[in-house]
């Protein structure tokens, strides 16, 4: 039997591709960053190809997930751009071709609006609950305003479906959602939108909802109101967070001296503390351990897969020693 993560009914090798599907949206938008210009919102299947096909993210993901997954639906969100509304690529869904269970993934932050939203931490109200819960204004936004959207070659493209829309009626737009199994996950910002997707998703039928909420990095959510409403109706909730990583402790919005933020129920510790493969340089190793690789190496290495290489995967050796 493989070993399992505390407080958790998935195991390390669960979790490691778990963060591989994060990896994926993650590897698509950056490469295209890297390629000069804005990134396609809207990446055609050959995208998916080429981040599975490339050798320098072989460690962080499945090269094999196309064979057994179906992508079903870009992730798109709005930003500002010289004051006009542009879509940025934010993830993807797709569906195993055998199981038919899907997978929602989500990426973190990769540009500057984003970066604004993280900052934008004043409490509002989660209107999906009428118990006055409140959570972080940006990453809320970030929720409402995301959309999902039909591959560019899909034959019979679906007018675009906000997220909050998709999360309260998943069977509409993926079959059979109650019964098979959904998986969200994201890491980081995306792991704040993947919470709220969540929550809303299992308003309605709670923990009969075959859903599995499973983040990387991710910052506190909302009020105790949101994360109790929040984590007593998700029926499986695994927070995983680095002890070095400062994100996971914020935003902090003080009232009475006292943080009204807080995290849902799952939480896992993992620890790149004293690691000699990360870099923990205060100058060049700036964030290392908010890094989703750092993430998949120490997941890695507790299921018993010793490989610092995976740390600098993803073309980025700044934190690797």
């Amino acid at each position: 039997m493989e070993p399992q993560l505390k407080s958790a009914a998935i195991s390390y090798s669960e979790a490691t591709s778990i963060c591989g599907y994060v990896a994926i949206a993650v590897g698509i938008n950056k490469k295209a960053m890297k390629k000069g210009g804005d990134p396609d919102p809207n990446p055609s299947l050959d995208a998916y190809k080429d981040i599975c096909a490339d050798p320098t993210y072989a460690l962080l993901l499945n090269p094999a997930f196309l064979n057994k997954y179906r992508i079903l639906y870009n992730i798109q969100i709005p930003e500002k751009d010289k004051f006009l509304n542009i879509w940025s690529y934010f993830g993807f869904i797709a569906q195993h071709k055998m199981t038919k269970n899907y997978v929602i993934a989500i990426r973190g932050t990769q540009n500057q609006f984003e970066s604004l939203a993280d900052e934008d931490i004043i409490p509002v109200p989660f209107r999906e609950y009428n118990n006055q819960a409140q959570v972080p204004q940006g990453f809320y936004k970030i929720f409402e305003t995301g959309r999902i959207v039909s591959l560019p070659e899909d034959a019979n493209p679906i007018t675009p479906v906000s997220l909050s829309k998709l999360a309260t009626d998943l069977g509409k737009y993926l079959s059979g959602a109650g019964q098979q199994r959904v998986t969200v996950t994201g890491h980081s910002l995306g792991a704040a939108v993947a919470t709220y997707f969540a929550a809303v998703a299992t308003l309605t039928l709670g923990k009969r909802l075959n859903l599995s909420l499973c983040t990387f990095a991710s910052p506190m959510t909302g009020d105790k109101k949101f994360t109790s409403s929040a984590s007593s109706t998700i029926a499986e909730c695994v927070r995983i967070y680095n002890a070095e990583d400062k994100v996971p402790n914020l935003p902090v919005w003080l009232v009475d001296n006292n943080n009204i933020y807080t995290h849902v129920t799952g939480g896992f510790e993992i620890d790149s503390t004293g690691d000699h493969n990360v870099n923990h340089d205060p100058n060049t190793g700036f964030g290392c351990a908010h890094q989703l690789p750092v993430y998949m190496y120490l997941l890695e290495k507790l299921d018993g897969n010793y490989n610092p290489n995976i740390i600098s995967a993803g073309d980025d050796a700044r934190c690797r020693v």
